[in-house]
């Protein structure tokens, strides 16, 4: 087993029939989710297709299912009268409900160059919707088969993951591996995905060094994925240094605690006046309002965060109130030179010292990616809103899948560009080992898909899985080839690539 990273996946990437179809009745209760499973398989007749207002149209590539905020599918590819556009696609079942789904004046939608939809609107007498991007398309006339077919062959409450047809070209490639080299390629890549984190730290670490650049990269995490960008600006609004000039030192801990939450919820925009009232500001506005003049400006504001689609228990709210409590737990060291990120790698060389093997054992490892856990008895370990919308029963802040994944993406490539700088090569075996261990392995929608796109779901292909390396190896693949050619199995060199390389 190799002990420390490997460029071996680098070397790797371097080789190289129409129907007629008939109108449904306008009362059927159509999921939306049905019209983006006939737009990804293209179940319509594709020649003779027009838009609305009569234009000759082409699909040339459908685009990708969008699993994130914004249009259905995104980087398609049609022709308007032999002019090609490239952009989003956007689908509805009524073509009003574009304007009552909001996304006239969404941001997000400006790259819609296609809206489809299955009927015009609820009623005959129905006009088009104004403010529309893009083309419109009624897909209803084009259909191959009448939608109440569609639904019945279709299984679309699990597409597109489970859609046995859906697999890709490389699945067949893949699968003549065997285990070993299977695994040996996921392991190569995952640790290329720790590479490219790393040269995305490397400036920021030296220009900012390690504490500020972990600190920022610790609050992107929290916010991860919606609210990423937010908690960035956050993180270089009030930077570390900024935080200590502000908080007085004579502070005890829980007073220390609610005084960050303060300045965070302030900074954030979440917390301003008029939220006096509402029983989880009551006590943090009072200590805004002593900062509010000397801290930094703060471009942020309420729009700027996204509460949608996001469980309750990780509402932007927890999560500011939990960095504000890893801040304090690590800040106690701060003004002596230490930090958060020295007390990640100080704890970790402890554990590695300790266990007096050359990586230390699996439970050991597995402790410690609860490392960032917070657990709190304050008003948010069973508040989701400070207006008092509760939990079903009090949870962690920040819980042990989310300790994880700021391991994965955040400690691992800054405690490697650490272990390579000193030449700690002992740190750089251990933090490879922790890259191994089981506990916590991603479970997300895009790596769903892809276990089943790439491996079809196979069980003999999936046990490969068996430690977060490996997922992020799936996904990695995933990004450099399957994104970069716009999930187009046609364009994608990957299957080839899988060949020569193993032959």
């Amino acid at each position: 087993m190799t002990t420390t990273f490997s460029d071996a996946y680098l070397k790797f990437t371097q080789i190289y029939n129409q129907l007629q179809v008939r109108e449904e009745d306008h009362t059927i209760r159509v999921p939306e989710k049905v019209i983006r499973c006939i737009w990804n398989d293209q179940l319509f007749c594709t020649p003779s297709l027009k838009t609305k207002d009569g234009q000759k149209l082409e699909i040339v590539y459908p685009g990708y299912w969008n699993f994130g905020k914004g249009p259905d599918f995104t980087s398609a590819t049609i022709k308007v009268n032999g002019k090609v556009y490239a952009g989003d696609v956007e689908l509805h079942v009524y073509a009003t409900d574009w304007n009552a789904h909001g996304h006239s004046g969404n941001p997000d939608f400006d790259n819609v160059i296609l809206h489809v939809y299955m009927w015009q609107g609820r009623g005959k007498k129905s006009r088009p919707p104004a403010k529309q991007k893009g083309f419109q398309f009624e897909i209803k006339d084009y259909l191959t088969k009448g939608i109440l077919e569609l639904n019945d062959e279709l299984d679309f409450e699990n597409y597109p993951a489970l859609n046995s047809s859906n697999v890709g070209l490389c699945h067949q490639p893949l699968a003549q591996l065997s285990e070993e080299k299977l695994t040996h390629l996921l392991n190569a890549a995952g640790e290329a995905r720790v590479f490219t984190k790393m040269e995305r730290f490397h400036d920021s670490v030296i220009i900012e060094g390690y504490e500020q650049t972990f600190y920022r990269g610790v609050a992107e995490a929290m916010g991860y994925p919606e609210n990423k960008q937010p908690f960035q600006t956050l993180a270089d609004t009030l930077p570390l240094s900024e935080l200590n000039n502000l908080v007085p030192a004579k502070l005890k801990k829980g007073e220390r605690v609610l005084h960050y939450q303060a300045l965070l919820f302030g900074a954030s925009g979440l917390m301003n006046k008029g939220t006096e009232k509402k029983a989880g500001f009551r006590k943090l506005l009072p200590i805004w309002n002593t900062y509010k003049d000397r801290a930094p400006h703060s471009p942020l504001t309420k729009k700027d965060w996204s509460f949608r689609a996001i469980r309750p228990a990780n509402y932007p709210y927890r999560r500011l109130a939990g960095l504000a409590h890893l801040l304090v737990r690590h800040e106690k060291t701060e003004r002596e030179g230490a930090g958060m990120f020295a007390n990640f790698i100080g704890s970790f060389q402890k554990i590695l010292a300790a266990s007096g093997q050359e990586t230390p054992d699996k439970k050991t490892l597995n402790a410690f990616n609860d490392f960032f856990c917070v657990s709190a008895d304050d008003y948010w370990a069973n508040h989701y809103t400070p207006d008092g919308k509760t939990l079903p029963q009090s949870q962690q802040l920040v819980g042990s899948a989310r300790s994880r994944e700021i391991i994965i993406n955040i400690g691992l490539p800054i405690g490697l560009i650490f272990a390579r700088a000193g030449k700690f090569k002992d740190l750089e075996t251990g933090l490879n080992a922790l890259f191994q261990t089981g506990k916590s392995a991603s479970d997300h929608k895009l790596l769903r898909f892809m276990k089943h796109y790439i491996f079809g779901n196979r069980e003999e292909m999936l046990r490969v899985l068996h430690s977060e390396k490996q997922n992020q190896g799936l996904m990695q693949i995933y990004q450099d080839f399957c994104t970069q050619n716009q999930n187009n199995c046609l364009h994608c060199p990957f299957p080839d690539v899988v060949k020569r390389y193993f032959s």
